[in-house]
Formats: structure tokens, sequence, C-alpha cells
């Protein structure tokens, strides 16, 4: 299964075996994968513009053969990021564009996600010592810039102790904090794809 956010709404690839687990599901909108690439192009501007729908769930023989086609249509952006604690068990947060956010960015050419995931964390909040961690998982997001392009974030856990934070503001982040992950939860306003995120791993 995949679960790419549009617009702060997911779009569900899953195989034909798993339509029963979404079938009893309420207002979400559940079509067979027509086959061609294009055909996605108008779930995705469906979404951009806005759908009383909650999700929309497509389905195929196998979930990757829908994945691959949107790669297709989509530009792939791979990024990495982190998912930081310090020995208080507060989380990393970074406020950037109006959404409260974790630390991440573009993996550049010749990089691994690994050094990429650190580096921008480093570049995003100040941190300068990171201990690396376990990778944590992958989110994805379509956007638009002149075409769709799918940003594709690698996650990894992190560990760090330094208290003073320093914002990265050349890229429109103006607020680094350690915080309790609830309250990050309860009080702020945050990424759907993020906070999906973070159930799964059950840090909130």
């Amino acid at each position: 299964m995949y679960k790419i956010y549009i617009n702060e709404k997911p779009l569900i690839l899953i195989s034909e075996n798993d339509v029963k687990n979404f079938e009893k599901k309420h207002n979400i909108f559940i079509a067979k994968y027509p086959g061609k690439p294009k055909f996605l192009l108008n779930y995705i501007d469906m979404m951009e513009k806005g759908m009383d729908f909650e999700s929309i769930v497509l389905y195929d023989e196998t979930a990757k053969k829908i994945y691959l086609d949107l790669k297709t249509i989509a530009q792939p952006i791979k990024a990495a990021g982190g998912i930081a604690f310090n020995d208080k068990g507060e989380l990393l947060v970074i406020f950037r564009k109006g959404f409260w956010d974790l630390p991440k960015g573009q993996i550049d050419t010749g990089e691994t996600k690994e050094n990429a995931a650190i580096r921008e964390v480093m570049e995003e909040t100040g941190l300068k010592q990171i201990d690396l961690g376990i990778k944590a998982g992958k989110t994805y997001h379509i956007f638009k810039n002149k075409t769709s392009c799918l940003k594709i974030s690698h996650w990894y856990y992190m560990k760090s102790n330094q208290i003073k934070l320093y914002p990265q503001e050349k890229e429109m982040i103006f607020e680094a904090k350690w915080i309790d992950p609830n309250e990050f939860f309860l009080s702020h306003h945050i990424y759907a794809s993020i906070e999906d995120l973070l159930k799964k791993l059950e840090i909130i």
C-alpha cells in the first residue's frame, strides 16, 4: 500500500486483494485503476482543487503497478529528514510556511539518504551534534512546481541534546524547538502526512 498526500488528503494505492479492507469505510472514493497513467492526472487534479471525500482509493492487481505509473507523470524528488529526540523525550520540530513540520530536505546528487538527513536537520535547526539511528519510514506527497512533483521523504530516528537551536530563516524557517510529542499533536497545525507518520510510529 502507498499513501500519497495531495492537498492534505491521501491518495491510497492498494492491491485488489486489499479492497475488502476499505469497502465499509465512509466518505472515501474507491475505484479500479484504468491502467493508463493519464487517468491519474484526473484524480490528482480533483484532489488539488478540493473534494468532499476524505480520501481516494485506487486498486489494481498490485499497488506497485499504480505507483510506478504515477512516477511517470509526477516527477520524483527524493528527500530525507529526521525524527529527532533529546534525553527528555522531546521532539525536534520547525515552523515553515504556516505549518509545523519535521526538518527535512532534498537529497543532493551522489549523497546518501542518511547523510542528507543529518545535513538537512543540521542546516534547518542549527544542531551541531546528532546521533543517527535507524530508518523510521517514508512519506509521500504531491505538489505543483509548474508540473506535478512526487516528493518521497525518507525519515530517520536521531538523538541530540543541544538546547539552543538556530532556525534557517533563509529557508523560511522562523522557529525551531523541542516539544513534548503529544503537545505538538494537540496544539500545533501540522501536515497530515507528518501526523500520519508519527501516529504509525506510535510517537503521538
